[in-house]
This record gives structure tokens, sequence and C-alpha cells, in this order.
């Protein structure tokens, strides 16, 4: 699948996630791990409105495919 990320797009247009969401698309990907990155700012560009955290697919989709080779998906940084 391949999707491009355009920043003007509106962001009500795309597909949001969860965090629970995210970690059911990820096997073994923890929501810990995943707020840990949050704090970091090293993980998936998210929206944060209130207390709801919301991640676009197509932007959790091309930080995923970044992590081609094996970087990324470890807690112990």
């Amino acid at each position: 699948m391949t999707t491009t990320v355009n920043p003007t797009d509106p962001v009500l247009t795309k597909q949001l996630l969860t965090p629970s969401d995210v970690v059911a698309l990820i096997p073994g990907l923890k929501l810990k791990l995943l707020a840990e990155w949050r704090y970091k700012r090293t993980g998936p560009r998210f929206y944060k409105v209130g207390r709801i955290i919301l991640y676009p697919f197509d932007d959790l989709e091309a930080w995923f495919e970044g992590l081609e080779g094996g970087n990324g998906l470890r807690d112990d940084d």
C-alpha cells in the first residue's frame, strides 16, 4: 500500500487512531512504550485534544516504513 503524507491536508479528513488502535496494529508494541515515545518525541506524529491522543493513519504508516532495517521499536533506549 502506498500513501502520501501531505501536511496541507485537513487533519479531520484523515483516518485517526487512538493509542489502543496503534498498539493493536503493531505486534509487540505496548501502550507504555508508545507513551514514552510521545514524551520523548521520537515516535509517530500525533495530535492531542485535551486528554485525547490521536494518530493519523497515513503519518503512522510513513513513520513505520521509515523504521525499515530494525531501528526504533525498542524500549531499552
